[in-house]
């Protein structure tokens, strides 16, 4: 007789500008200027390790365990993990702040991007 174990994983996906840390409207970051440049939203931190945790989890999160926690990112992968060193960065920096673990980071296409920054149009970054 065999067995199947049906796992449901869920993932939250989030930009990083605006949504983690204010761009302060600095172009093409975002538009929200109510806080400086690259201040974490207050309360940011702790929703997402409450979202991670989930309704059934432990009160703390448990040490060395990955989280579920994914930033996209319009930074284009390039050669030798450039953008994503300076992505990866931040991050640490936000695990001493706080941050419950170190999330994944989808990076986005170089085609894209370059269009986007010289032709001003967004509609590339939505293209798969």
């Amino acid at each position: 007789m065999s067995h199947f174990v049906a796992i449901f994983l869920s993932y939250l996906l989030k930009d990083v500008d605006d949504t983690l840390t204010c761009s302060a409207g600095s172009y093409p970051s975002g538009i929200d200027k109510r806080y400086g440049k690259k201040v974490v939203y207050p309360g940011v931190l702790g929703f997402y390790r409450e979202l991670d945790l989930g309704t059934d989890g432990p009160e703390e999160w448990p040490p060395h365990t990955v989280g579920n926690l994914v930033f996209l990112s319009a930074r284009p992968h390039i050669y030798r993990d450039v953008s994503e060193k300076i992505n990866f960065a931040k991050f640490e920096k936000l695990q001493m702040r706080g941050m419950h673990t170190t999330p994944s980071l989808l990076a986005g296409d170089i085609t894209s991007g370059v269009e986007t920054l010289i032709k001003d149009d967004f509609g590339p970054l939505g293209k798969t």
